[in-house]
């Protein structure tokens, strides 16, 4: 079975290098984007499975990107990360369409439980228009 394709999707270069290491040394393949527009034009050249978006960043934040796969990628689970979570954000997240709402620093056990829980139910995507 080939690696899941995952696209992490923050404006930290650190905390890029730093979760797609975690996530390449546990079989998955990773993507990475520093900001909104350039998550969805990986979207279509990367075609993850799953993608884990930062709530705060310059030019398109977290929730406005997840309306944008939504709309263009219907299906695909989207999860935000933040460093400022508090109930009403993780609730705004859920709303929108947020599969879950991790807290940076992100706790390795509960990141892969959530790539698993939502890859495993995700239906691959297959019209990539």
């Amino acid at each position: 079975m080939e690696p899941r394709q995952i696209l992490l999707v923050d404006d930290d270069a650190k905390l890029l290098r730093v979760l797609s290491l975690r996530l390449e040394s546990a079989g998955y393949r990773v993507a990475v984007a520093a900001s909104g527009p350039e998550a969805l034009a990986q979207c279509a050249e990367a075609r993850p499975q799953f993608v884990l978006a930062d709530l705060r960043m310059p030019d398109m934040d977290g929730i406005e990107l997840l309306s944008h796969i939504q709309q263009q990628h219907p299906g695909l689970p989207v999860a935000i990360l933040t460093a400022h979570g508090d109930i009403p954000e993780a609730v705004r997240a859920t709303q929108a369409g947020a599969v879950d709402f991790l807290v940076k620093p992100v706790d390795r056990d509960r990141l892969l439980s959530c790539l698993q829980r939502h890859i495993a139910v995700s239906e691959p995507v297959s019209d990539w228009t």
